[in-house]
């Protein structure tokens, strides 16, 4: 042990180097209270054998972290340790380590004052050649990760993605060699690409983007395969059936019952785009007049819920099977729940300061290209500001477990009753006579509840496009139906229909996709 010390010393690297510091107390008492979690581990002594060790490799597996010896775990009280623990537990510390854990694991250890108390801090930083385990286990039972403030003995699932880590290769950059580029039809990848850029993908831009890639090691009759970001943006539904998103608007604040539910699923663009039509459809829009101008607002800014969508999809962990995307619309809040924590050393002080780190480099890249991403480590501080210039309280990032949780809040008090507006319209279209078309009388349904709002409101919610709207509104005012008071922004529409009256004519139908009922299945996995 002293050889290796002395080793270590003699190229420059300090491995359990003892170091007393003056710093103040604020320190730890930062620590302190932002309390045991990810990177953080409070002793009153010096624990176990394996206690520490398992730590140990589940930091420098994970984001690194500290164990701080001289803190009451529950009360996180300083109780201190003595001079002579501090010359002692050093050493035993690193003897614990190398005795236990490969590959090796260097940490720094030094002493903190606090309210006149030494506390001894081991500082573990995120490893380079993961996965780490404990000897006495082998890697497939002795890997370990931190989520939140335990160790976890890591899966298959886990080592591999560490594995990948080691390597710098994310997971959707992974080759699929049980396929071929001829068994996958980017046709509709090529054309979607075309419309969104402008642009012809080529297939050298299949290269470069890492949506194919050569099969190594062959020197003739090149043959190129799939990456995992490849199949799941060219839509193989079959090949991973978790790569989706499901949406769902619930009653009230919680998720035991739900109005409208939709899933998602192929190239996953177009599950943004589907996600976001769904959202747009439940998140109310009020009309304020102000001056002479009609402003219009949504509960929470459209665009904030965009780029948490997308980066949702970007950057959620694909490795985990059997979990989906989830977009939650409450009463009070809109919660997207995305598999996979924050990936690596990454804290949420790191991206809420636009640090960036990519998990999904295929996926990310294509984004990119097409738009849907304008800048990198922008999007945290984006999403804050809209909601700051809105008027609402800022957005929470949270971990859970092995999930990452982003929360958007609505001004409660305000929200117009838009449940009713969306679900109810075809129930206050009584003010039309039932010869009518269905299309009609909700457009009818929603005026008379709603009478400021636009032909662009009207669209979205029946999901019709503008001059559908606009072709319904022509009919009903010809005949007598509707008419439009004031003009401009603000004027506004009146319902001046008779039900009791027959109308003789019937607007022929319009093509477009009529509103569904919810189906009976629960968001719940």
């Amino acid at each position: 042990m002293a050889a290796l010390r002395a080793s270590i010393r003699h190229h420059g690297i300090i491995c359990c180097e003892l170091i007393y510091q003056g710093i103040i107390m604020s320190d730890i008492r930062r620590l302190i209270q932002k309390g045991e979690g990810k990177t953080i581990e409070f002793k009153e002594t010096l624990p176990k054998k394996s206690g520490l060790t398992k730590t140990a490799v589940a930091f420098s597996n994970t984001a690194g972290g500290k164990i701080l010896v001289g803190i009451e775990d529950k009360t996180c009280r300083i109780t201190g340790i003595s001079e002579e623990e501090a010359l002692d537990f050093p050493d035993r510390i690193c003897d614990m380590i190398y005795d236990s854990c490969h590959p090796m694991i260097l940490p720094e250890i030094y002493v903190e004052n606090a309210e006149d108390k030494k506390v001894l801090v081991a500082e573990f930083y995120p490893g380079a050649l993961k996965p780490y385990y404990l000897k006495s286990r082998g890697r497939d039972k002795g890997t370990y990760i931190r989520v939140g403030a335990t160790d976890k003995a890591a899966d298959q699932e886990m080592i591999r993605e560490l594995e990948r880590q080691r390597q710098n290769i994310s997971y959707d950059e992974e080759v699929i060699f049980s396929m071929t580029d001829k068994d996958i039809d980017f046709q509709r990848l090529k054309q979607d690409f075309f419309r969104l850029t402008h642009r012809k993908l080529r297939f050298d831009d299949l290269i470069k983007l890492r949506i194919i890639r050569e099969a190594p090691n062959l020197k003739s009759d090149k043959k190129y395969h799939p990456t995992v970001g490849g199949i799941m943006l060219a839509g193989r539904e079959n090949s991973f059936e978790y790569a989706r998103i499901r949406c769902a608007r619930f009653q009230g604040n919680s998720m035991s019952e739900f109005t409208d539910q939709k899933e998602f699923a192929g190239p996953l663009y177009e599950q943004v785009q589907g996600a976001m039509k769904f959202a747009e459809l439940w998140i109310a829009r009020s009309g304020k007049i102000e001056g002479l101008q009609r402003k219009d607002r949504d509960e929470v800014p459209l665009e904030a819920v965009r780029e948490a969508l997308v980066n949702t999809v970007v950057h959620r962990d694909y490795s985990i099977s059997g979990s989906d995307i989830k977009l939650a619309i409450f009463d009070d809040r809109i919660e997207f729940t995305s598999p996979g924590a924050l990936p690596r050393s990454l804290e949420i002080e790191d991206i809420l300061s636009g640090r960036s780190e990519i998990r999904n480099k295929v996926i990310a890249r294509f984004f990119k290209e097409i738009g849907f991403i304008e800048q990198w480590g922008t999007g945290m501080r984006k999403m804050m500001s809209l909601c700051s210039d809105a008027g609402l309280n800022p957005p929470e990032f949270r971990e859970s477990g092995l999930f990452f949780k982003v929360t958007f809040f609505k001004k409660t008090g305000t929200r117009r009753n838009h449940d009713k507006f969306r679900k109810n319209e075809a129930d206050s279209d009584s003010a039309l006579p039932g010869n009518y078309p269905e299309t009609t009388r909700k457009i009818a349904g929603i005026i008379q509840n709603y009478p400021h709002t636009t032909r662009k409101e009207i669209a979205r919610q029946l999901e019709i496009t503008e001059d559908g709207v606009k072709y319904h509104l022509k009919m009903l005012r010809k005949d007598g139906m509707l008419r439009r008071i004031g003009s401009g922004r603000n004027g506004y529409w009146e319902i001046t229909a008779d039900k009791d009256k027959d109308f003789p004519f019937v607007v022929p139908p319009l093509g477009g996709p009529e509103l569904k009922p919810p189906n009976d299945i629960g968001f719940q996995d």
